[in-house]
């Protein structure tokens, strides 16, 4: 019973390891090709499987992200589902990211003309 103990317990520790060794390596390639691609994703792997997250400014950098993990040896998949872009449709304003930026709580700007 010990045995089976230790081989499983060998086992999870072999993959958390090859996890972590996995997630380096995605970083260092993020960080090498583009600064800010390295400093605006985050980065987890479980079993192989690449997590994405974070805002890059544009969907061409997102692809490339994407591109340059799939090309780093081990990673089995990819998921990039939480990895956003920061570009808005026209004519929409982004959320605010508190409520003190709420667009119902702007002064409105004054209309009147200076009053000489």
């Amino acid at each position: 019973m010990k045995v089976h103990s230790l081989q499983h317990y060998s086992h999870a520790l072999e993959l958390a390891v090859h996890d972590s060794w996995i997630t380096g390596k995605v970083k260092s390639a993020l960080a090498l090709a583009d600064p800010n691609l390295g400093l605006h994703i985050n980065v987890k792997t479980l079993a192989g499987r690449v997590l994405l997250c974070g805002r890059v400014s544009t969907h061409k950098q997102r692809e490339h992200a994407i591109a340059l993990v799939r090309a780093v040896h081990g990673v089995a998949e990819i998921d990039a589902s939480d990895l956003l872009t920061h570009v808005f449709k026209p004519g929409s304003f982004p959320d605010a990211p508190n409520a003190e930026e709420m667009r119902d709580n702007r002064p409105q700007s004054s209309s009147k003309s200076d009053d000489n």
